[in-house]
């Protein structure tokens, strides 16, 4: 699962959307993302932003993504539309080709995207460091 920050601008973002471009007759050169909190309730519930391509293979799509606009943490559904504009952000507009992905993200507000857990090893195991 991907983690972004709350209120925090240009995170990497990498999703698998290239082969969603065998699906459908017209290409698009753009990709548009609606996260919407899975409450679906509060202020800063949700965001629709055009994402920026900073690099797309046939395996893997790298994106930047700012979520400055994002002050609620928690678990989010996010919709990755294909589109031909790099301005829309409205999922019904006709520049929409279609979806692309869709999953879940987690958003925290923590000062690091991963907190590395502290496991204690019992006194009675033997570690071996090797």
């Amino acid at each position: 699962m991907n983690t972004l920050l709350t209120d925090t601008p240009n995170q990497i973002l990498r999703l698998t959307l290239y082969e969603s471009r065998l699906y459908y007759p017209t290409q698009y050169t753009d990709y548009l993302i609606a996260m919407i909190h899975e409450e679906k309730s509060g202020y800063g519930a949700s965001l629709y932003q055009v994402l920026n391509i900073v690099n797309e293979t046939e395996r893997i799509t790298t994106l930047t993504i700012d979520t400055t606009d994002l002050t609620m943490a928690g678990r989010y559904q996010y919709i990755v539309y294909g589109q031909n504009s790099a301005s829309n952000i409205d999922p019904d507009n006709p520049v929409v080709v279609g979806i692309v992905e869709i999953g879940w993200i987690y958003v925290t507000d923590a000062s690091q995207g991963y907190i590395i857990p502290t496991i204690p090893i019992d006194s009675d195991i033997i570690y071996n460091g090797n």
